[in-house]
């Protein structure tokens, strides 16, 4: 074979190689923007007064997952709490189903101890937004406190986030309330469910219907 054709045969060989060969690893492995959203990991719902069944081990399992995630795994980590009156009207006391609980500036009201210590390994800042706070107003999920939602909403936004891992107590009412309005929101097909670090007042029926008539994502 004469060597301009010789040369010509492998230009056009290159040429192929290179319309074919895959992206850069950074291109196809980069990260989505992840949000942590941890919904009312509290004392009171844990060892207090409204505590749910083997809520303490579920709870240490989500700070292992979170203390094990390497560094800028999640773009934020949020955490909600349920921030009551001493008088809520929510509370038996007052006139409404549930013990009292999360009595602003009160131990239960505080964020479990383990879950806290590995969210500020990720992050020092991590907000802790309430809900709650209105004596008239039984607040279950934290869109549905109107200064809360929006610091939330507008993180998502800012952030660019992708995707919303969701955790926390429980899965039947605050945890299930805030996946149903952030899909309301606009949201679902971000959600990922981390039903492993979810507790529940009920045997799981509750979030698992959500996550069916949503067809949410779940992660194991």
């Amino acid at each position: 074979m004469k060597p301009i054709k010789m040369l010509l045969l492998a230009s056009v060989a290159m040429l192929c190689a290179c319309q074919h060969a895959p992206k850069s690893t950074a291109t196809q492995s980069a990260a989505p923007k992840r949000l942590l959203l941890l919904v009312d990991v509290q004392y009171d719902f844990i060892t207090g007064s409204l505590a749910v069944a083997g809520a303490p081990a579920v709870m240490d399992s989500l700070a292992g997952y979170i203390a094990a995630q390497p560094q800028g795994t999640f773009e934020a980590i949020v955490m909600t709490a349920d921030h009551h009156p001493a008088d809520h009207s929510s509370f038996k006391d007052y006139g409404g189903i549930w013990p009292a609980h999360c009595v602003q500036n009160t131990e239960g009201a505080s964020i479990y101890k383990s879950v806290l210590d590995a969210v500020k390994q990720h992050d020092p800042q991590a907000p802790i937004l309430t809900k709650g706070d209105n004596v008239a107003v039984d607040e279950y999920s934290i869109l549905a406190n109107a200064a809360s939602a929006k610091k939330l909403l507008t993180l998502i936004e800012e952030k660019g986030i992708q995707e919303i891992y969701v955790a926390g107590l429980c899965g039947d009412y605050c945890v299930g309330n805030s996946i149903k309005d952030l899909v309301s929101a606009g949201h679902g097909d971000k959600i990922r469910v981390l039903t492993r670090y979810i507790g529940n007042i009920d045997d799981g029926t509750t979030l698992r219907s959500i996550i069916a008539e949503h067809n949410l994502q779940v992660v194991e």
